[in-house]
Order: C-alpha cells, then sequence, then structure tokens
C-alpha cells in the first residue's frame, strides 16, 4: 500500500467513523463510559454503554438518569406512584431515592465492554500517534528508520495511555465488615483481566466477600490480588508485546526512490549497522513494552491493596462528607451551610431552607474553614442573628435522625444548632419546640424531646466549644433516643413516653430554649441564635445505626 493509498484510507475511515456517531446522536442515542463497580458483570468498570429513551419503562430495565450534575446507571427493581427504585446489580441496598420519570434519559440499549478505556485512551492515542508520525518526517531521522521510529513511538504512546487510565489490572473495595478475629472485604474486579485474590478468581466485573484473619508485620489487615493468568495467557501477552518487531519484519522502511535520493541517504555509519539498526531498536521496543505492561500490573496490585487497622477495622465508605450524607438511605434533607442566603436541598428532595437574619443583627458569612477536607467547600460562620428553616410545615414523627458539624471558639453560651419547632425566633413566638441539639454553658452537648416532659440525652464530661471541629447525630425511634459525638455513642435513653407530635419547622442556627436544662440541670440564659460555624445539616426520616454514624463521622477525613 502506498502512502498516498494509506493516507486516503485512513481520512475516509475517520468520516465514516465521525458520520455514524453524528447519525447515532441524531437519532437520540447518548453514550457512557462505566466509571464504578456497582453494576458487576452487567457492565463492569470501562465499559461503553448506549442509552435510548424509551415510551415507557419497566422492572429489569437497565436505566441511565440524570440528578446533581452526575449520570447513574442502575437497573430498575420497582415501581411506584413516587418514581422508579433503582439499584446496581452488586450493591446490598437499593438507591435512596426514587427515580422520577424526568430524570430518566433512557434505557441502555447496548453494552460494549471494555470499549470504555479505549474511548478514554483514544485522545491521547491520537495526539501521541500524530505526534511520533510528525516527529519521524524531520530529516534527522533517515528514511530507512522512519517505520522502525514510528512502531516504537507508537508502541511507547500506546503503553503510557495504559499506565494512566489503568484499563488491565485494578480492583476496587465496596464495603467490609469487622469480625473479632479480622474483617470481611467486599471486593470486586474494576479492571480487564482476571485476578486472584485470596484463592478466588474474579473476572472483570466480578465480586466476592473474602476474609482476612491474619496480620501483617505493622498490625494490619491487608490482601492483595494478583494476576490470574495461565501459562499461554501470558505467552499471549508477550506476543503482543512483541507484535512491533513481527510488524517491523514485514513492513520494509521507506527506501530512496532516485539516485538523488540515494545519494542523500545516511553514509555516517556502516551499511551492516544500518540494517541491524532498526531490528535493534523494535527489540528493545518490544522489550520496554513488555516491562511496562508487567510493572503496570504490579503497581495495581500494590495499588489494590488494602489495610485495615487492627484496633478500628474500617476503611471509609464514603470519600466525602456530602456524599455519606447525601446517598445514605432515607435521607430528608441536606443543607450545605457553604454560601449565604438560601440554601438547596443537596438530595434532590426539594426540601431547601430559607434564611433570614433578625433585623440589625450580622448576617451568616462564608468561611474557608471545613471539617472535612475532603470536601472542596468551606463552611458558614453563623454570628449570632442567623435562622436556616423549611419554608413549609413538616409532620412530626417519632422516627428520625439529625445531623450537622459544628465549630465554635471558647463562648460560654453558643446556642441551639438545630432543631424543631412550630416557628422560629424570628417569626414570632414558638408555641412547640423540641429535638434541641445544643450546647449548654460549659460546652456540653444536649439532645432534648418532649415525650411525657422535657427529657434530655447528654454528652460526657469535656467541652466540646474548643476551637475543632465536631460531629454531632440525634437519633428517634419509638422509646428512644441516643447521642452520637464525634462518630461514637455519647448517651441513649429508652423507656420514654410517647414524643409529641406536631407539625413545624426544621431549622439551624436558631430556636428558643427557654426552661430546658444544663448538662448539670440548672438553667442558663440561652441565646435564641446560634454563634459559631456550622456545615452539612442533615434529617432523616428513619434511624440511623451506629455504623452509619460513624461511617458520616469518618467520611471526607485526610
Amino acid at each position: 500500500m502506498t502512502t498516498k493509498t494509506w493516507k486516503i484510507t485512513a481520512a475516509a475511515s475517520l468520516v465514516l467513523l465521525a458520520g455514524a456517531l453524528v447519525a447515532l446522536f441524531g437519532a437520540g442515542f447518548h453514550f457512557y463510559i462505566v466509571q464504578t463497580p456497582s453494576m458487576g458483570t452487567t457492565a463492569p468498570v470501562g465499559t461503553l454503554v448506549a442509552v435510548h429513551a424509551k415510551d415507557s419503562y419497566a422492572v429489569g430495565d437497565v436505566i441511565s438518569y440524570a440528578r446533581n450534575g452526575r449520570t447513574y446507571t442502575h437497573r430498575i427493581v420497582a415501581a411506584s406512584a413516587a418514581g422508579f427504585t433503582t439499584q446496581g446489580d452488586i450493591n446490598g441496598t437499593a438507591d435512596a431515592l426514587p427515580v422520577r420519570a424526568a430524570e430518566i434519559v433512557g434505557a441502555v440499549t447496548f453494552y460494549g465492554r471494555h470499549l470504555g478505556f479505549l474511548v478514554e485512551a483514544l485522545p491521547w492515542l491520537v495526539i501521541g500517534g500524530v505526534a511520533v508520525y510528525i516527529l519521524s518526517r524531520r530529516p534527522w531521522v533517515g528514511r530507512a528508520l522512519r517505520w522502525p521510529f514510528r512502531l516504537v513511538g507508537w508502541s511507547l504512546v500506546a503503553s503510557l495511555a495504559a499506565l494512566w487510565i489503568r484499563p488491565w489490572v485494578n480492583m476496587t473495595m465496596t464495603g467490609y465488615v469487622a469480625q473479632a478475629d479480622g474483617v470481611r472485604m467486599h471486593l470486586v474486579n474494576t479492571g480487564i483481566l482476571p485476578l486472584k485474590v485470596m484463592g478466588t478468581v474474579l473476572a472483570s466485573g466480578q465480586d466476592a466477600v473474602v476474609t482476612q484473619s491474619a496480620e501483617d508485620s505493622v498490625g494490619h489487615y491487608s490482601v492483595t490480588p494478583h494476576l490470574a493468568l495461565s501459562f499461554w495467557h501470558f505467552a499471549l501477552l508477550l506476543m503482543i508485546c512483541l507484535t512491533p518487531l513481527l510488524a517491523a519484519l514485514i513492513i520494509r522502511g521507506d527506501q530512496p526512490s532516485t539516485v538523488s535520493d540515494a545519494a542523500a541517504a545516511p553514509t555516517r555509519l556502516p551499511a551492516r549497522v544500518r540494517r541491524l539498526a532498526p531490528v535493534a531498536l523494535i527489540v528493545s521496543a518490544s522489550i520496554v513494552a513488555a516491562a511496562l505492561v508487567l510493572q503496570m500490573s504490579t503497581n495495581a496490585a500494590f495499588a489494590a491493596s488494602i489495610s485495615n487497622s487492627t484496633d478500628t477495622v474500617r476503611v471509609r465508605t464514603w470519600v466525602t462528607c456530602q456524599a455519606a450524607e447525601t446517598t445514605t438511605p432515607n435521607v430528608w434533607l441536606v443543607w450545605g451551610l457553604t454560601t449565604a442566603g438560601s440554601q438547596t436541598d443537596l438530595t434532590g428532595n426539594g426540601n431547601s431552607g430559607t434564611m433570614r437574619t433578625v433585623k440589625g443583627g450580622t448576617s451568616a458569612t462564608v468561611n474557608t474553614s471545613s471539617p472535612c477536607p475532603q470536601d472542596a467547600q468551606g463552611s458558614l460562620m453563623f454570628n449570632g442573628a442567623t435562622c436556616v428553616f423549611t419554608p413549609g410545615t413538616v409532620a412530626g414523627s417519632e422516627t428520625y435522625s439529625e445531623e450537622i458539624w459544628f465549630r465554635t471558639s471558647g463562648a460560654s453560651l453558643n446556642g441551639k444548632l438545630m432543631g424543631f419547632a412550630t416557628g422560629t425566633p424570628i417569626r414570632g413566638k414558638q408555641q412547640y419546640a423540641d429535638r434541641h441539639l445544643y450546647l449548654d454553658p460549659t460546652g456540653r452537648v444536649l439532645f432534648g424531646v418532649v415525650a411525657g416532659g422535657a427529657q434530655t440525652v447528654i454528652s460526657s464530661t469535656g467541652s466540646y466549644t474548643d476551637g475543632g471541629w465536631h460531629h454531632v447525630v440525634a437519633t428517634s425511634a419509638p422509646g428512644t433516643v441516643s447521642l452520637y459525638v464525634d462518630g461514637a455513642l455519647a448517651a441513649t435513653r429508652s423507656n420514654l413516653a410517647t414524643q409529641t407530635l406536631y407539625k413545624g419547622d426544621w431549622m439551624v442556627g436558631c430556636g428558643l430554649l427557654t426552661g430546658w436544662p444544663t448538662a448539670s440541670g440548672g438553667t442558663a440564659a440561652f441565646p435564641a441564635y446560634y454563634t459559631g460555624n456550622l456545615r452539612l445539616a442533615a434529617v432523616y426520616n428513619a434511624t440511623l445505626t451506629p455504623a452509619q454514624v460513624e461511617d458520616h463521622y469518618r467520611a471526607g477525613q485526610a
């Protein structure tokens, strides 16, 4: 094939590919690359899925839906008036929120296993391939060395792209369960090649639960996956790496076509050396490519190692605090508290908060301090005059949880962190108010409800007005209330009378505490507005478990 024919063929192929993509997009198809392992072997990480809208959807369909600027691809497992319930094929629970029809992009009509890796690599392969071709046309590359130079360069470009994207070997842990003698880990193979971990072989997308009871030399529980390839698979891998050498033996380099070209050919090296140079270059490139692939596998195995301290035996379920709160089942609202003004409900439930500042007071201000290093935003500084509340009344219940991060700097009376009431101080006198999370003059945290009278649970001795960030969660179930501080259970009370139920507002940073006790049982002139930093207030229509509370506290830690 002449150079001209090769160029025409390449250009025609690109035009044909572009035309096909334009036709598919015009027909309403959307394409997504699977980035997480929740769909297991149905759509492993790196799968390219084609999605098209349907007139109706049913249980069993795999759909893609958009929410909060992200697209999710999960299977419909139930349908109700509120929408569709979705779940990943290997997830233990359904997704927290129903999917509304308006959020659905379409149903998956095509699964291109591993094609997503190629799509991710394609821009780099094209840029690198063109750069190598241009360099091969430079005068300092002799005509006889052009094709060897190209094969060497293209091989290295492909190897570097694979090292960056890591399609071949990778593993993800989606959860863990601590045991008395070790830890059980839920692992998913998120690469292309099969892996073996603790005797279990996992193909791409497959998952397994393994139990590690042996500690390493530093007291950690760890597992390291290894390639599960037979001798013939390794041989095939080596042959693929040697493809440039085979191509060099088949493809002849550009030869001088005229006497003047021959005269211009390099003459500084002996003819025998010039004949051997292309083969030597290709062999060297093949060895480098093979070494890179094998080294990549080793690096991936180390990267997939999972270590857990023997005294904590945990790995964070969430990387950010915001993700922990917004993706927990039965979440009702989450306010970020990072910007002044109305607070958007980050769950998508539409329970946004209204912010008001008392006349003559200093409004809340944005602050760079944050309790969660992995969350990009800072926090909101409440200056003793601001309240955030739900704009409409909400029916009360005995089954709920409330959560917030706070930071103070030694003030003796900081006020109410969050709670529930028939009205805010800004709206006027509150007729009913409880579910208080507040700080007393000694810096201890209290949670109070009305259940046959005022009932409180109190954190242990010690002050939380120490200038550091603290995480507090209050949970309620019929007859029982609990208080958690910094991920640990601080206090609980059971056998309570039925809590008083009424319609009211959830509020943050304000609330009347007249008549509510301090940690010592005395009284105090509690302010109606909180002073200090607040971040990520959440309300759940469920009683969070101790494990969930701990996971929320540990989310986003450095």
